[in-house]
């Protein structure tokens, strides 16, 4: 059995040459990495509590030590750079675990973000390129309490190069559990994964992130050290340079020697002899050089952590020992020629020496051209949220997880297709590109009404009511998405003076929304089927440099809440028969084990579904329209209930249209399993049952609550899923 991964983070380390032939294009890629930062992860203050300017010096002249720190407002981010030396260090981290313990605790730790979206927006922030860098690692760490038993393959993105079989080698490092995703060798960006306990939060920040101070973890000068390891790995490549400079001057000496044999002057050759001496001499230099290099950075490496990682552990020798190698071979090329040149006819003034061991200088990422894309944003705030007690807050959280789990499966998104953040007693959410707007506004709308107030059934003694933005406009097609103006309008809007008076004006509403002007034409103005244009109310928001249109929805009128204690019963003698507010009609196709749990869960819910047939009985026609037949059941009952089941004929999409035509504010939609909508009711949004949770029970026994229907929820029969099971 597998341990859960909690608290994922992602902490990256980075190392730039400060001399030789990359240097001046490493430094320009950490420059537009620095500013990646501040325009898409919105990293734009000096980091709390430290001196650090915000503003990064490149050039390498700059002092040791710690140069600039960065931070977004709300402590999601950090980033520090330092000099170590002749290596300018950037060090980043996402959900920093040196964010206050009280931010943890905030709604959008709820649905905080993990190592995939992490992977995402990293690759967005080096779209400038890290060619020229010596290296860096990438580290995924997080929280289990059996970290060795932890499933870390199902958690990790997939990449190209990962490792084969990488998750089956952990190894442990300073009492945490480690494994190298990239395989051994000289890559120059590993990836490692490091887990530790729910109560090594400290001990884990201070190995891989920091003690509280500016320094360089230990974690992150082992990888520097390493990082110059592996250089010298990809400097040195298969040898095959080296061989090249063997074999030249070895060649020239065996023609020379049967020049001299055949008794035949070796003047021609004897120049050649002279550059090809030169040449092994300053690849000697550069070699011996290597080696010293190599040597220093193993010492380092053991000085950072007790044990090296076991890459490097297979590296580190079998460099320095081709080195040895290399050394040495290159040495006997070196005695020769000299020998050689002492018994040339004349002496040759050797040339300089020049070195054969060519460091390939890396190129500039190829300009992109400049794309925009449009991209839907959304904000949630929970009212009142910070009035709670801790623990209330902690139930708040956990429910809300919940919800917008459910409302990116509506949209058929997972939590991590999308950039989201955390955003004070809120969120924030930008949706991918391929998400259109005029299918996702009404899903959106209507999945977070309907999924709140099913919530707020389950839990009466803390209900939830929440402020909702929606907007859309243009973003970078590389941006992450927490900047630029379309965020800024979410945020303006969420927090508008007009949107808290709504919430207020609408007591009895569990959801108000603010949909922004430019949505609102686009979507609602242009009668994209899903929501009621009669139901947006144009308001004008005034902000701090922002005045603009935008609409306010919450639903359309809201049924009365149901009594607390029922009315007392009529007397016999006027005693009705059974009241239309406990039958329910119910369009269904011909799966029968789906129409059987369905009404099972009904009449659990004291309602009484009716059939096809039963609808047509009450017409008092032999062979009705299909459409009479609904007109006169949407007349003597309040609402009617649509079931699609996966498989063949499980979708009754006719019937189900046509009902939705006549009566789309009294039509409920359900998909059971993994049943879809048909692409006419794409943009509504539709209550999912399955196996796996209660909510959907929630969310539709309040849907009928609020259409008048006296559904009965005592007890726990009808909180039964097994019988939604395997659709």
């Amino acid at each position: 059995m597998t341990d859960p991964i909690a608290e994922q983070e992602f902490v990256l380390h980075l190392f730039a040459p400060l001399s030789g032939p990359d240097a001046e294009l490493a430094l320009h890629q950490v420059a537009l990495l620095w500013e990646a930062c501040r325009t898409q992860l919105g990293m734009t203050r000096a980091i709390d509590g430290t001196s650090l300017p915000a503003n990064l010096p490149v050039d390498a002249h700059m002092p040791e030590g710690a140069l600039a720190g960065l931070q977004d407002p709300a402590v999601n981010f950090q980033a520090i750079a330092r000099r170590e030396h002749d290596v300018l260090n950037v060090s980043l981290v996402m959900a920093t675990p040196l964010a206050p313990p009280v931010r943890r605790n905030r709604v959008g730790a709820a649905v905080a973000p993990g190592w995939i979206e992490y992977s995402r927006w990293w690759r967005g922030l080096t779209a400038g390129g890290v060619s020229a860098l010596l290296g860096g690692a990438a580290i995924y760490q997080a929280k289990s309490a059996e970290p060795e038993q932890a499933d870390v393959r199902a958690a990790l993105p997939e990449q190209d190069d990962d490792g084969d079989r990488w998750w089956t080698r952990e190894t442990p490092v300073d009492h945490f559990t480690v494994w190298e995703v990239t395989p051994g060798g000289d890559h120059a960006l590993r990836r490692l994964v490091v887990l530790g306990r729910p109560d090594e939060d400290d001990r884990l920040s201070r190995f891989t992130w920091s003690s509280g101070d500016v320094l360089l973890p230990p974690l992150g000068r082992y990888l520097m050290h390493a990082a110059k390891l592996r250089y010298a790995a990809r400097v040195r490549g298969d040898g095959s340079q080296l061989d090249r400079v063997r074999y030249r001057a070895a060649t020239r000496m065996d023609r020379i020697t049967e020049l001299l044999i055949a008794g035949r002057s070796p003047a021609d050759e004897a120049d050649g002899l002279a550059a090809d001496e030169a040449a092994v001499i300053g690849t000697l230099q550069a070699l011996n050089s290597m080696r010293r290099s190599v040597d220093i950075a193993r010492e380092n490496m053991t000085s950072a952590l007790a044990e090296p990682l076991p890459t490097d552990r297979a590296l580190a020798p079998a460099l320095t020992q081709w080195l040895a190698d290399d050394v040495y071979f290159l040495e006997q090329v070196r005695i020769r020629a000299e020998r050689t040149r002492q018994v040339l006819p004349s002496s040759v003034d050797p040339a300089p020496p020049r070195s054969a061991v060519v460091v390939r200088s890396a190129q500039p990422a190829p300009a992109q051209p400049v794309t925009m894309e449009q991209r839907m944003c959304f904000g949630v705030d929970v009212v009142a949220f910070t009035g709670r007690t801790v623990l209330q807050q902690m139930e708040i959280r956990r429910r809300l997880a919940e919800i917008v789990r459910r409302v990116f499966d509506d949209i058929g998104l997972a939590m991590h297709d999308a950039d989201h953040q955390d955003a004070g007693d809120g969120m924030t959410v930008v949706l991918p590109a391929r998400i259109e707007p005029h299918l996702a506004l009404p899903k959106l709308l209507n999945g977070w009404r309907a999924l709140v107030a099913a919530d707020n059934a389950a839990h009466p003694e803390d209900r939830i009511r929440l402020r909702l933005s929606v907007a859309a406009g243009p973003f970078h097609a590389a941006a992450i998405g927490f900047t630029g103006d379309t965020v800024i309008e979410t945020g303006r809007l969420l927090d508008s003076e007009a949107l808290r008076r709504a919430v207020t004006d609408h007591a009895d509403a569990d959801l108000a929304a603010l949909i922004s002007d430019r949505l609102h034409a686009n979507v609602i103005a242009e009668g994209h089927s899903g929501l009621n244009t009669g139901h947006f109310t144009q308001l004008r928001v005034r902000a701090t440099s922002y005045d603009k249109l935008a609409w306010l929805w919450v639903g359309g009128p809201v049924p009365p809440r149901p009594p607390k204690r029922p009315p007392d019963p009529p007397s016999p003698r006027h005693a009705p028969r059974d009241e239309p507010k406990r039958e329910l009609f119910v369009i269904h196709g011909d799966a029968e084990r789906a129409r059987k749990a369905l009404f099972d869960f009904l009449r659990d819910i004291r309602l009484r579904p009716l059939e096809w047939d039963d609808l047509v009985a009450r017409t008092g026609s032999v062979a009705p329209e299909r459409g009479a037949v609904l007109r006169q059941a949407f007349a003597d009952h309040t609402a009617s209930l649509v079931l699609f089941a996966p498989g063949p004929g499980g979708s009754p999409d006719v019937l189900a249209g046509m009902a939705v035509a006549l009566q789309p504010d009294r039509t409920i939609l359900v998909r059971l399993g993994r049943a879809g909508l048909p692409d006419a009711l794409s943009g509504r949004f539709a209550v999912h049952l399955d196996g796996a949770s209660p909510v959907g029970l929630h969310q539709l026994a309040q849907l009928l609550r609020r259409l008048g229907y006296a559904v009965e929820t005592d007890g726990t029969d009808w909180l039964d899923t097994n019988r939604f099971e395997d659709f």
